[in-house]
């Protein structure tokens, strides 16, 4: 295990590992645990017509640099699309031909997480030995975030990036006898010294800090008390490292099956959407539920049972996984609502 005093002790534990999430393993989407920079500007051009939009191809003026035309979207499983079958940002992207969208999402993790593989919350580390070891893999013996972890798989996960002037990748193992392991190997060989505590500086985080940025940032601190002020903590991290001008949107947190209206789960995810939408205006974009012409835009028609779900401020049924042990995700057409709303902003703000 990472020795990382401000992670607690058993949330990365092997026997919590896949229990936590045990329903993303029987989404068809898990394949997508990751998608890591990927460009979508010709995918899914047969589900939706590409069309020109004027304005999001408005030249800038003489006086002004050509802004990044890149769309990056971080966040949790959300962001790649568990529940469905492909990232919703691939949606986005077959809106908006010409744009370049790229995603990072990591099922199951906290919104320190993505803020730390977005840039915005720095990573410093700690190998063993304080040096490297030529070519060979260095374990990494302290982490400020364990920001490739999550609890509900073994999967391994990489970043590119620079410490101490040297060119590495950090990786992340997992395994049931283990648990999770992270090290880094340099890109060629070097023995430098990594004093502890280096800053790791990640190599996509620093390239995508011109893009307009998504940031879906939340779902999984919910089960937290301090939930609301560790998302807007991430999120305020993760703004201030977007280079000026700053171009971003904030998407709200998502509601799950049973929290409806009334319940407790319910009244801290509202508390927390209103938070969101007070402190970032018109940057943020809801997760209500779907109005009656957002339903009708995708050429879905509500049946009784979600009826019953929109009475109860949530997201209709139809728009859930068809596995019903999966009650956080949404499925294809829901994604399609929501990559409606990101498109929407993304205009009316002029990104």
């Amino acid at each position: 295990m990472i020795n990382d005093p401000d992670t607690k002790p058993d949330s990365h534990s092997p026997g919590n590992l896949l229990n936590r999430r045990r329903f993303f393993l029987q989404s068809g989407a898990a394949i997508f645990t990751t998608a890591l920079l990927t460009s979508c500007s010709d995918l899914l051009h047969d589900i939706i017509p590409e069309k020109k939009d004027a304005e999001t191809e408005k030249e800038p003026k003489a006086d002004e640099p050509k802004r990044d035309q890149t769309l990056a979207f971080f966040g949790d499983s959300l962001t790649i699309g568990a529940g469905g079958t492909f990232p919703y940002w691939t949606l986005v992207g077959s809106m908006l031909p010409g744009r370049n969208c790229v995603g990072d999402g990591i099922g199951g993790q906290v919104a320190l997480s993505i803020s730390t593989r977005q840039g915005g919350t720095p990573l410093k580390i700690t190998v063993e030995g304080d040096k490297l070891d030529g070519t060979n893999a260095v374990k990494v013996t302290k982490l400020s975030n364990e920001f490739l972890s999550t609890p509900i798989n073994y999967n391994t996960y990489s970043r590119a990036g620079t410490v101490a002037g040297v060119k590495c990748t950090i990786t992340r193992m997992a395994n049931e006898a283990q648990g999770e392991i992270y090290s880094i190997t340099p890109e060629s060989a070097s023995t430098a010294a990594i004093s502890p505590n280096s800053e790791f500086v990640l190599e996509d985080s620093s390239r995508l800090r011109s893009a307009t940025q998504i940031l879906w940032y939340g779902r999984n601190n919910v089960e937290h008390v301090t939930a609301e002020d560790e998302i807007v903590t991430a999120l305020d991290s993760s703004i201030a490292y977007i280079s000026d001008p700053k171009r971003y949107i904030v998407l709200g947190v998502l509601l799950a099956v049973p929290e409806i209206k009334g319940t407790e789960k319910y009244n801290q995810v509202v508390a927390i959407n209103d938070h969101l939408s007070s402190k970032y205006g018109r940057a943020f974009v809801p997760m209500t539920p779907p109005t009656e012409a957002e339903m009708a835009a995708i050429g879905y028609t509500p049946n009784a049972q979600d009826m019953k779900d929109l009475e109860n401020m949530n997201f209709p049924t139809g728009l859930r996984p068809d596995n019903k042990a999966d009650d956080i995700h949404i499925n294809d057409k829901g994604y399609q609502i929501i990559a409606n709303r990101v498109v929407a902003k993304l205009k009316e703000l002029n990104y």
